[in-house]
């Protein structure tokens, strides 16, 4: 018994030695934890954004060691006068917003698009203005915002139906006035976003009439940045969109969970949410078809004496390629 005793004595110090040494050579490799990385996002609450709220609600920002402040805006022009003034790091917006910027000479630079739609905007008039065919627009005053997606909407759809900008009368409104406007009489349509559209045809009832036209435009809603803010920050970049791709991927695979997200952000009801997001692809991605547009809203911008700008910028100086292609690159398809 004393010599089984002594090997048991033996074992438990020779364990309780590789232990120790174990123990101390973990302390040794351990390295200590690094804190999150703080950014700041100029972000929209329309459900347009939902891959970054999606990664916001979900922690996949957090995940990616990035500590997300959201400053939160109804539409993209606001976002991105936000970080263009210094308040953010990154913005989500749509195109026409970044295309003005960029004509205005501001150095920034689309990391991602991360969502398109052939049927965002739409024009919602009154009937008993004598409004029952696009051709009726002519003479009518519209509201629009100014600067965003819906002033080239406008512009385009009434192109198409032979009407210049100079036979309507354009009022520069807030998205969120529109309704109200309308209803109230002050203004014969609107140019509006999809969730204002199902508002104020829900406000007006049988006196609406509503005019789409998903052949003539796609609206994009991207990530932007300082450029200077990418060439010190690559890895930042590079983690935002590995938590956007996340979301992408949860968005896919529950698209109810993520409608309720939208609809949180927005404090939209969860039928609107619903109602808009079949017409919408959520991926993050660059592709040939926003450089195109750019160009495009350009030389509309141009031709209608919208800026002061005579030229149209070679928009790959201000698209960010390499976070995506390094984190996604499948999704990147635009040609050099």
């Amino acid at each position: 018994m004393n010599i089984i005793a002594g090997a048991v004595t033996k074992a438990l110090a020779v364990a309780l030695i590789i232990s120790g040494f174990l123990f101390a050579c973990d302390r040794t490799e351990q390295k200590p934890a690094v804190p999150p990385k703080k950014i700041t996002i100029a972000l929209t609450t329309p459900y347009e954004g939902a891959l970054a709220q999606v990664a916001q609600s979900l922690g996949y920002f957090r995940a990616e060691e990035l500590e997300v402040t959201a400053r939160l805006h109804p539409y993209g022009k606001l976002a991105l006068e936000d970080m263009l003034a210094g308040k953010a790091d990154f913005s989500t917006v749509a195109e026409t917003p970044i295309m003005f910027a960029i004509m205005r000479g501001e150095k920034i630079a689309v990391i991602a698009t991360i969502q398109t739609s052939d049927t965002e905007n739409a024009i919602v008039a009154r009937k008993d203005k004598g409004i029952l065919a696009l051709g009726d627009l002519k003479g009518k005053k519209i509201a629009v915002t100014r600067g965003t997606t819906l002033d080239f909407f406008l512009d385009t759809i009434l192109a198409v139906n032979g009407i210049s900008r100079e036979d309507v009368e354009v009022v520069n409104l807030k998205a969120e006035e529109m309704a109200d406007a309308l209803a109230q009489g002050d203004i014969d349509a609107i140019s509006t976003f999809s969730v204002y559209t199902i508002m104020t045809q829900r406000k007006l009832g049988d006196l609406a009439i509503t005019f789409k036209d998903k052949d003539i435009y796609r609206e994009s809603f991207n990530v932007v940045a300082m450029q200077g803010f990418i060439r010190n920050n690559p890895e930042t970049v590079k983690k935002m969109l590995r938590a956007l791709v996340k979301a992408e991927q949860f968005i896919q695979e529950n698209p109810a969970e993520a409608q309720k997200i939208a609809s949180d952000f927005s404090g939209t009801e969860i039928s609107i949410i619903h109602e808009v997001w079949a017409d919408s692809s959520f991926a993050a991605r660059l592709d040939q078809a926003l450089l195109l547009s750019l160009e495009d809203e350009s030389q509309w911008a141009i031709n209608n004496g919208l800026t002061e700008a005579r030229e149209i910028p070679n928009y790959l100086d201000y698209i960010y390629l390499d976070g995506l292609k390094s984190v996604k690159p499948d999704a990147v398809s635009i040609l050099k």
